[in-house]
């Protein structure tokens, strides 16, 4: 199969099938919502929660909402379309797909 080409979606198909062997790992583009990747406000350690307070004090929560670099808590990756995994920071150049170690189980 390597030279031919083939359309996005059976590129996603191929990741499907990869993730129903690998069912701790979900797809980005399966996942409705993916605010739970990120450690939300209630999860941030009191020291950076009282940062946030300080410097804005009429609503801390919402500045780091609108403002804060998100760290994602779950492990991720670039799956290529030979279903290496690349850190998803350093992904090799082409189709990539997404992929996060959240431990739920596949369909």
């Amino acid at each position: 199969m390597m030279g031919e080409k083939i359309t996005t979606q059976e590129q996603v198909e191929i990741y499907r099938e990869w993730q129903k062997k690998n069912t701790d790992w979900e797809l980005i583009c399966d996942m409705e919502e993916t605010e739970h990747l990120d450690v939300q406000w209630n999860e941030l350690q009191k020291a950076e929660r009282m940062h946030w307070v300080g410097s804005f004090r009429e609503d801390p929560k919402g500045a780091f909402e609108e403002f804060g670099i998100k760290k994602c808590k779950f492990q991720s990756a670039c799956l290529a379309p030979d279903l290496k995994m690349y850190d998803i920071l350093n992904w090799q150049p082409g189709f990539c797909m997404a992929v996060f170690k959240t431990g739920k189980e596949g369909d």
